[in-house]
Formats: C-alpha cells, structure tokens, sequence
C-alpha cells in the first residue's frame, strides 16, 4: 500500500515518468542484512539530456538508487530528538533517522552480493528518503527537510530529486551505468534483478525448513514453551548436539506467537547461513511474522548505546574509535555505568583516543562532555521482545548482566558450549539470583547419521577427549568417512572436489550449496594460502562457489544465494554449520597449530596456580598445567569441524604419520575408506 501510495504521488506531479525511455522501478518490501526496507526506488532516464528530469538548479538527473522510509504518523507522534527524527510508538519513541541511515548502509551493502564466484559489483550511491505522507507541509515547522531526505505529505517529484546528492565527476545526478558498459558496476536491469531475486531452496534446504518450523513438539519441550517469560531458558551441549537448532526454532516459534526476536552470535558464517535459511522461510510461511533476525553481538550492543544516548552520541563515537572492539567497549562501560560516562570529555579527535599528537586548534579542541552531545534515557524499551544467545559461554559477565538489565531473565534464550573458545573465560548465565525456565540438556547428534557419529565417538575416544557423551541418533542411519592423505595442496583441493563430484552425481537430489568447505588459515599453514588455492581450483573448473573465508562477504552479511555455489569457510568461522558432505582441508594442519599456539592466557594461567599452590608453586607444575590447557583447547577446536557433516565426512591430511594421522589410523579400518 506504501508503494501504490509513494506510486500516486510521483505519477501525478512528473506524468512525463510515463515515457517509455523513462524506468522507474518501485520494489516494496526489501530484505537487507536483517533489515526491511519500505521501498527502494531505482530510476534510469535514457532520453537526450535535454529531455531529461531536472533539478530547479538546473542539474541533470539521469539516474538514481534511493532507499524510502515510510512513517504513517500524525504531527503529534513525531519530533526531533537532537538532530534525529523520531516517531511514537506503543513501547515508546524510536529513532526513524538512524533506521533510515543503517536501511541505506545495508542496501549499499547488499548491492555488493557476488553474482558467480568472487565476482561482484561495485556499491552504487544510495539517496536517503523519510516520507511523512501524513503530516502536512505547514505543520512541525522546525522539521529538517530538502537535502536531508526528510519529506512531508506534500511530496512530489521534483522535490524528491531536489534533494538528491550530485555525481560531481559527471555533474548530474547519476549512479548507474548501462548495462553493456561493464560488470564491475552496477546497470538499472543488474540492481533490479539482485533485489527482486529470490533464493530458490534445494531438498535439503526444504527438509532444515520444515524441521524448523514444525509446530507440533513433544511433551518435554512443550513443558518449557508454556513457561516462556518466567526465567532464563538454556540449551547445553556439545557440538553437533543442536543447540543453534534449537535455538532458532524458538525463535520461530515466538515469531508465530507475533514476538520480535533477535538471535546474536559472533559466528558471521553462521549469519550468513541463517540469513538464507530466514529468507527461505519468510518467502514460504507467511504465518512466520516478523521473521526472526540474526545480528552480531557488536551490532546489538550498537544499537542499545544508540536507545540510550542518541544518536548524535553514536555517530561521534564512529568518528573517534577506529576499532569496533574500542567502540564496543565504551559502549558496554557507558551503558553499565552511564553517570561516570556522561561527565567524562570527548576526545577532540581520533588521534587523541589512540594516543597520537593533537593537532586540533583550542576551539576545535574544547572539551565537551558526553552529556552536552548525548539525549540520555534512563529507560528505554528493548528493541526486541526476545534475545537469543548462541555460544553464550563466549561472552562476558558484564555484557551478560547488561543483557538481564535490558531485557530480564525471563526474555533471554541461551545456547551454551559445554567447552568455550573464544574468549578465555567461560561465562556462566545460569547466575544464581535469576529466575530459570529450564536447563535443557543436549547430549544425541542432531545433524550427523548414526554410522558417522560412532566413528566420529572412537575418534573422541582416541584422543581422550574430556567427558565426551555425544550420542549416535539411530534414526539417522548410514553416514561416510573418507580419509584423503595427499601432502601436494592444490592437488589435494582438487581431489577433495572430485569426491565431491562423485557424490553429486550419486545423490541427484544433492547441490553444490548443500556441501561445506573448510579451510585453514594462513596462519595454521605457512606458505600455503588454501583459500586462494581453493579459488584457483573453481576459476579454472568454472564452479561457482561462495566464499564465506572473505572479510567483504562476512562484513555484507552475504549469504549463498545460488543453488550452485559451494559454502567456503575457515575453521575458525564453521561452528553452527553443516554440509551434506563436508570437506575439512588440511585438518592436520589446523589441528597442530591449535596446539602450537592456543589462545590461552598463559599469565593469568601462572598467577592462578600462583594463588592454589602458594610456595608449593613450581616450573615444572605450570608447564604440566599448560600442556594440558594446550591440549584441551586444540581438540575442542578439533571436534567442531568433525562434527559438521550430515552424510559424508571427507578429511584431508598432508601427512598420514601426523598425529591426528595416526590417531585416524588406530580406528577400525571398516569405519573410514582411505584414499
């Protein structure tokens, strides 16, 4: 209705838009990196220049990209907070300005999407629009409006693009190229088709689908879904074990039940695969309403500053910090205590924050509190009415105890690692002063078949993995180890996609988006760079693949979108996925680097036997205490790309005699074929 609206009002002030050299594209409903846009305009005028659109300076406009946010409030529910536009709503005010600004950044983003391999286009320009169709030209006077993209009821054409930014190489309005002048930018028929595209579901994609969104549940999770609200509810288990699952399918549930959720991991592969899967389920269950969204922690922590301060405050923060771990630390100092932090100076410049000389001049310089730049709210309403957690054992107390203050016990969905892996202190959310719904124990594989978790269970066995309890699901029956033993990379790359081939030749039903790749870093393998041999492998076979190892496509929340491209990641970043068959490359490799080099903190492991032990403490007791914290965080690391396959496990060794090598050799020869 937006867009028939938006539609009218353009026809009836510019009639020449119905010129058939004229193409104006109004897609509703834009999904971006979480984020849905009202409407996207994409405009493209091929008549002579001096039949063109002008604007009254007497500017060109000969293309354009805009992103339209579109308000239906009265005069009464809206304001200026700062400098931002704001709109009521039951739960409060919200910042529309900042929402516009992040729905431009996703579009801009979401532009970059590679259309075959690591071939991708440029980001074009995007217009920023906010549209009051009901607030009247003569009401809120003190309302910004012409270039800052803020429109009321009286919009029409020409003040739309009176308001747009000038190409200043081409002098005119245009962000578009044509469509036979290159690929590296994008043509009014390339952008119209990558927003209007849809993913279209493999079998196996359907079969995540449906399990997902399944309605009916057994008696014992039934139990825990009628307690929804009353406390901190947890899922805890190994992997493989189904936490992740768990944890979005609650959040589909709550979906149903018309609940805003957000699930926040620091996994981007893993955003990346529930983005596909979300976009899936939002294209075939209307019923699932609003469609859960998945975000990092940092974006999440981002956005709750911005509630509190404003968001002037955020954008001087954006400017000061550089690194988004110093931003997301002061935004968690500043939100866990917010009197010290508004009475502290703001830098007067990023050289200032990292401790480099000052240049500014003594006006430039004056110091400012944040409270003179910031519109703080004591209260303000969760952004959502749900949070879930995965990999919550990876966070901090201090974000786990924001995280209760802003949302309660009762709103909080933890999926929790037996073992923990990226930070180096396990945090603990079953706090002892919370209301609880449930623990739930998760201890049978959901994800690998029966004959490939027993294999999988001997290996653990081998390598004495702690407390190791995952259990086989003899539903899933059958399951594949292949062992690959080849010291040449590239040439073991290769073989790996043969067998690959293979299969998807004998399992028609299969795509290469079903499988899972997973590579080393370079880190882990000196002299080797596996991604770039992975990509050479492709290039020269002309397979598509999507490579979720690039820092462009994590950042773009960039999700598979073709059935032919083949998922590519780190080690690092393959926690919470899974492939029909999956490839782990140079898995010796990987395995002895987490042994050589773990990320333990080695002087606080000395200052804490220091403590236990006192004037017992010796050398040689702290060499055998981090051999075994070496130990145990290699094969933590170890477990999670064994446990990744549903069907075929294929491994790949450099040396059959490494020590993961030989471990594989000591299992029953029946139980892996070697290649």
């Amino acid at each position: 209705m937006n867009a028939e609206r938006l539609k009218r009002s353009l026809e009836i002030s510019a009639p020449d838009l119905d010129d058939p050299r004229v193409r104006l594209a109004i897609i509703p409903q834009v999904f971006a990196k979480g984020r849905e846009i009202d409407c996207v305009l994409v405009f493209e005028d091929n008549r002579a220049a001096k039949e063109m659109f002008y604007t009254t300076k007497g500017v060109p406009v000969q293309s354009f990209v805009a992103c339209v946010e579109i308000k239906n409030h009265s005069p009464d529910d809206v304001r200026l907070h700062g400098t931002h536009l704001e709109v009521k709503y039951d739960d409060g005010w919200h910042d529309a300005t900042s929402q516009a600004d992040a729905q431009v950044w996703a579009l801009k983003d979401f532009q970059q999407f590679s259309y075959a391999g690591k071939a991708r286009r440029n980001k074009t320009y995007v217009q920023s629009v906010l549209w009051l169709p009901r607030v009247p030209s003569d009401a809120l006077p003190e309302l910004p409006n012409g270039r800052s993209g803020i429109f009321r009821a009286d919009l029409t054409w020409a003040r739309l693009i009176d308001g747009f930014e000038v190409n200043p190489a081409q002098r005119k309005v245009q962000t578009l190229v044509p469509a036979c002048q290159d690929g590296k930018h994008h043509s009014y028929e390339s952008l119209v088709k990558a927003l209007t595209d849809r993913v279209e579901p493999t079998r196996l994609d359907l079969r995540r689908v449906n399990a997902l969104t399944q309605k009916r549940f057994d008696a014992d999770k039934q139990a825990y879904i009628r307690k929804m609200g009353s406390g901190l509810l947890m899922f805890r288990g190994r992997a493989g074990t189904g936490k992740t699952f768990a944890l979005i399918q609650m959040a589909i549930h709550l979906a149903r039940q018309g609940e805003r959720t957000r699930i926040v991991t620091y996994n981007h592969g893993l955003i990346s695969d529930m983005a596909r899967a979300m976009t899936i389920i939002r294209d075939r269950h209307e019923d699932i309403s609003p469609v859960p969204e998945v975000e990092t922690r940092w974006m999440l922590m981002h956005e709750l500053f911005g509630l509190a301060f404003g968001g002037d405050a955020v954008s001087r923060v954006s400017k000061l910090y550089g690194e988004l771990e110093e931003r997301e630390a002061l935004f968690l100092r500043a939100l866990r205590h917010p009197d010290p932090f508004l009475k502290e100076a703001v830098p007067c410049c990023a050289n200032k924050v990292s401790g480099k000389n000052c240049h500014c001049d003594q006006r430039q310089g004056k110091a400012k509190t944040w409270s003179d730049i910031s519109v703080y709210r004591e209260k303000f309403p969760p952004p959502y009415d749900y949070l879930l957690v995965d990999e919550g054992q990876d966070w901090t107390t201090e974000h786990r105890d924001l995280m209760y203050d802003v949302f309660g016990p009762g709103r909080v969905i933890v999926a929790d690692g037996v073992d923990q892996f990226v930070d180096r202190s396990r945090c603990d959310w079953d706090r002892g002063d919370i209301s609880k719904n449930r623990i739930v124990p998760l201890r049978t594989s959901r994800r690998t078949k029966a004959a490939t978790c027993d294999t999988i269970n001997d290996v653990a066995r081998a390598l004495e993995v702690p407390d190791w309890d995952v259990e086989p699901d003899q539903a899933m029956a059958g399951g594949r180890i292949t062992v690959l033993v080849e010291p040449q990379p590239y040439r073991a790359i290769q073989r790996a996609l043969d067998l690959l081939g293979e299969d998807l030749v004998t399992q028609p039903k299969m795509r290469p988006v079903d499988a899972l790749m997973c590579l080393p870093s370079k880190d882990a393998t000196p002299g080797t760079n596996y991604c770039n041999l992975f990509e050479r492998a492709q290039e020269k076979s002309h397979g598509d693949y999507w490579r979720g190892y690039d820092w462009e496509t994590r950042k773009n929340r960039e999700y598979p979108s073709r059935q032919s491209a083949l998922r590519a990641v780190l080690y690092q970043s393959c926690r919470g996925m899974e492939g029909w068959t999956t490839l782990c490359m140079g898995l010796d490799q990987f395995y002895d680097h987490a042994t050589a080099k773990p990320d333990i903190d080695i002087e606080g492991l000395r200052d804490d036997l220091k403590t236990d032990f006192g004037f017992l403490f010796s050398k040689a007791a702290f060499e055998e205490k981090l051999a075994a914290e070496r130990r145990v965080y290699a094969l933590n690391w170890l477990m999670i790309p064994l446990t990744r396959s549903m069907d075929h496990l294929i491994i790949h060794l450099t040396d059959s005699e490494s020590v993961l090598g030989r471990v594989l050799q000591g299992v029953d020869y029946d139980k892996i074929r070697w290649q």
